[in-house]
């Protein structure tokens, strides 16, 4: 497969508003409405949490602050970041928008190891770094093409897509962890 780097920036949704985005909110809610009630009442807590003047938004402030007392990447503690979540451009997160965000670190939704974005799409993890005791290593798509950004210790034979993955894991383990598609 050849990607050209137009096509592949599209998939890096710059500032608020995008349909990735909207997709995550919308899986999140699912998640939310199809939870039980503690889990429920655990996201609450959360929102609760993070909206520290009780008005029903998430400032930036509120939300920088939160991030900064949890042991979150640093890469989810910025302003670009923070406007990724913030769908409706309000300048605030609304409670879909924080479900969203609890979503994205319950699901374990990966920051590129190499350029440091959030990834919202398709995705390569390195299957040596894939393993219990060790923190995964992903990378997103377009760091993955670019040979002359991929500087992780495993070569790009060890990597696999994010769906190749998830598939190898239902079927059995990969041998040598490498995948041949």
């Amino acid at each position: 497969f050849k990607y050209e780097r137009e096509e592949v920036n599209l998939l890096k949704h710059e500032g608020g508003g995008g349909a990735v985005e909207e997709a995550l909110s919308k899986v999140a809610l699912a998640y939310y409405n199809s939870g039980t009630d503690e889990e429920r009442r655990l996201f609450n807590l959360f929102f609760l949490s993070m909206d520290q003047d009780g008005n029903g938004r998430v400032s930036y402030r509120e939300y920088s602050d939160f991030m900064s007392l949890e042991a979150h990447d640093d890469n989810m503690r910025t302003r670009d970041f923070f406007n990724q979540l913030d769908i409706d451009r309000s300048g605030g997160l609304d409670f879909k928008e924080v479900l969203t965000l609890y979503y994205i670190l319950k699901s374990g939704r990966p920051i590129c190891g190499q350029c440091k974005i959030f990834i919202t799409n398709e995705y390569f993890t390195c299957m040596s770094c894939f393993e219990p005791q060790t923190a995964a290593y992903s990378i997103c798509l377009e760091c993955f093409c670019d040979k002359g950004r991929h500087d992780h210790n495993h070569g790009r034979s060890h990597f696999v897509d994010n769906f190749s993955l998830l598939e190898s894991l239902r079927k059995k383990p990969l041998p040598n962890h490498q995948v041949s598609i």
